[in-house]
């Protein structure tokens, strides 16, 4: 992997794990080779062949953080900004996880990972989308999604999220109480039954936020992995599939 392809590869890790759109900011475009479609209530529309429109991606992600944390917003509440990635360039995150010197071994870890099923799914890229309130710019949301079908297969919760870290110490967290709580989450709102997926606890990460992964039971894939905010006890987050095996290599 030369030089250039890394610094492509490690910027979009980054980006999709943690979601610091800020990164993007320190680093010339054409280095990481992402293209920033629109921004806010921009309505100037770009349409290509079998990927969504930039006004239902809009209404997709609001739809989104409505659903998932209980809100009431309209499209006048906020502002959005919306970045594509190609698959190639998803393709070249999925070959960091998968060869990269600095990942750890998956076939240690029991999970079954294939990059071309996961290209498969995702044959237009994706769409990284930034939702923030107009009225209080402190909280924003994070939202990725497949171009080709909108699927959510990532929503976080940045201002709660990027406060902390998985080292942050919390020493009345009880176990069972968070697992309670993200077992519901799946079952009220999640793609899967409960049944179906199994709780990989040796992977759970402890701590303020704390973050659990859910192993499909038939195929020993991760299919979620759920973030809590332990304080509060409100899930502030959630990767499905492929962005649940990027976010727990990432750590």
């Amino acid at each position: 992997m030369n030089k250039l392809i890394l610094v492509i590869v490690c910027a979009l890790f980054m980006f999709l794990t943690t979601g610091c759109s800020g990164l993007f900011n320190a680093i010339e475009k054409d280095t990481v080779m992402v293209k920033k479609v629109t921004q806010e209530h921009n309505s100037n529309e770009l349409n290509y062949e079998g990927v969504l429109s930039q006004d239902t991606v809009k209404t997709l992600s609001l739809n989104a953080v409505n659903k998932y944390f209980n809100k009431k917003l309209t499209m006048d509440m906020v502002q959005f900004e919306l970045m594509a990635i190609d698959q190639k360039k998803f393709k070249d995150l999925l070959d960091k996880v998968e060869y990269g010197v600095d990942s750890q071994s998956k076939h240690n870890q029991g999970y079954k990972f294939d990059i071309k099923t996961e290209l498969n799914k995702f044959p237009n890229g994706l769409f990284y989308m930034t939702l923030t309130l107009s009225d209080d710019r402190n909280e924003v949301y994070d939202i990725v999604l497949n171009a080709q079908d909108g699927d959510v297969i990532k929503i976080a919760k940045v201002d709660q999220i990027s406060k902390v870290t998985y080292n942050d110490k919390e020493p009345n967290v009880i176990m069972d109480e968070v697992i309670e709580i993200a077992n519901q989450f799946i079952q009220d709102k999640g793609s899967y039954p409960l049944s179906d997926l199994i709780l990989d606890e040796k992977g759970t990460r402890w701590g303020i936020i704390a973050e659990l992964y859910y192993m499909n039971k038939d195929n020993q894939s991760l299919s979620y992995s759920i973030m809590i905010n332990t304080r509060t006890k409100q899930v502030v987050g959630f990767n499905k599939e492929v962005m649940a095996m990027l976010s727990y290599f990432s750590g």
